[in-house]
């Protein structure tokens, strides 16, 4: 028994961190899944990133004692126009996400402790660098994060739709 549970924590931690891409397509699947009924959601904050901290989450799963977030070399975007709750609802989201592959890949109690500690090392890291860039003055984040950040601008998008069935007025050249 404890054998089969040594070989189920190994595989878990085998999938996150040989095959992250795996566990990203599930996380993109279920974020448009919750997101199903209100149109194309915007674009992630944390796409691009999901991959190299399931790899790094993977690494931790193995026995590697420093944060994933830290190790994680990717680029994360802050928007200040969505705020700190977009990160809490995007970064909740991942959380579920982890947590259901783990279960299925048959992790236990420790590795979700891991998992959940780096989500909220990494929420926590992200909410702190979101308010450092509305005031430089405030505190950094306790964990840091190991890659880049940027800032995120949103504009929307005035795309001008012709009516169905009308033709453009224009005439085309060949």
């Amino acid at each position: 028994m404890a054998a089969e549970r040594g070989r189920k924590k190994a595989g878990a931690a085998r999938v996150f961190s040989k095959q992250p891409e795996r566990i990203a397509a599930l996380w993109r699947r279920m974020r448009l899944a919750a997101h199903e009924g209100q149109g194309v959601p915007g674009p992630s904050l944390l796409d691009g990133l999901v991959e190299p901290f399931v790899r790094e989450l993977g690494l931790t799963l193995e026995g590697v004692e420093t944060s994933p977030w830290s190790r994680t070399r990717a680029v994360l975007r802050l928007a200040p126009e969505r705020g700190a709750r977009a990160l809490h609802d995007e970064f909740a989201l991942l959380r579920r996400c982890l947590v259901d592959a783990l279960e299925v890949l048959g992790g236990g109690d420790t590795e979700r402790q891991r998992i959940n500690r780096a989500i909220d090392e990494a929420v926590d890291s992200a909410v702190a660098l979101l308010q450092r860039m509305a005031d430089p003055k405030a505190d950094g984040p306790r964990v840091p994060f190991g890659g880049l950040v940027v800032e995120y601008f949103e504009r929307p998008s005035h795309a001008r739709r012709a009516p169905m069935g009308r033709r453009d007025e224009r005439s085309a050249m060949h």
